[in-house]
């Protein structure tokens, strides 16, 4: 690691063009992965397992890294939650519907797919991600429009599940329900007012699970267009679920009637 003023301070900071990826967990999934990666930055006098582990790996496979002084890395950190490190790494790679479809033959899988309808809270949103990934999802769907950009905010709220799960941006998300139900995909909206429990579904199927935002739940249309709503029954007073909470429940209920059918 470098000691000297790094090249990054000398231009000002990060360059642009590059996927920004904050904190010390997100960095370490983008250095396990295959992802290109142009360099890690770390704030002079950061130590620990995991920063021990980040070098190496980052030694291991040839990625430069800079040290530099931690008000640098403040200044271009675009999280709070940044832990003194930093990456520069190429954009993330454009998906079509198709591809996730792809993903899931290869596999030898039915489909399970997650639609994240209008999801505008960054850190939400990369949860959602994070557990879809988790529970192993072939891909996200996510408009252009009226969400949270897919950034370093939604990166660290992942937990660097984004190089793993591949995520299609689509501009219209009707024509996208519509595209998947034509090649036998069903949707299924998350709607705290559906008369069907989510445990009643045959998640078994080839599924794209239709969650909204907090605020505003699955857009009318969407809940429209669905082939079947779920919801999830509540025992207290309050009426709903964080979305990351509720996406937990509903895909891990599917991961439990996969595995089971394959038991």
């Amino acid at each position: 690691m470098t000691t000297r003023r790094s090249r990054a301070a000398r231009r000002g900071g990060p360059a642009a063009g590059f996927l920004q990826v904050e904190g010390r967990q997100p960095v370490l999934e983008l250095l396990r992965s295959d992802h290109p990666v142009e360099r890690v930055v770390v704030a002079r006098g950061r130590h620990g397992a995991a920063v021990a582990e980040l070098l190496e790996r980052a030694r291991a496979r040839g990625i430069p890294v800079e040290e530099v002084d931690p008000a640098d890395v403040r200044r271009w950190a675009q999280t709070e939650g940044h832990q003194g490190v930093l990456a520069l790494a190429a954009p993330l790679p454009r998906y079509d519907l198709l591809d996730l479809l792809d993903r899931a033959a290869a596999r030898g899988e039915p489909p399970l797919l997650v639609i994240c309808a209008e999801i505008q809270d960054p850190h939400n949103l990369g949860a959602v991600l994070r557990t879809a990934e988790a529970a192993g999802a072939h891909g996200a769907v996510v408009p252009v429009h009226r969400s949270a950009p897919l950034g370093p905010a939604v990166f660290k709220s992942s937990a660097g599940a984004l190089i793993h799960l591949p995520v299609a941006q689509v501009t219209n998300l009707s024509q996208a329900v519509a595209r998947l139900q034509e090649r036998g995909v069903w949707v299924v909206a998350a709607d705290p007012a559906a008369a069907e429990p989510y445990d009643r579904w045959d998640w078994t199927q080839p599924v794209a699970l239709v969650l909204g935002s907090e605020g505003r739940g699955v857009p009318p249309l969407l809940l429209r267009r669905a082939d079947r709503r779920v919801a999830i029954p509540l025992a207290g007073r309050v009426g709903s679920l964080n979305v990351s909470v509720a996406a937990g429940v509903l895909l891990f209920e599917a991961l439990r009637q996969r595995r089971a059918s394959l038991a």
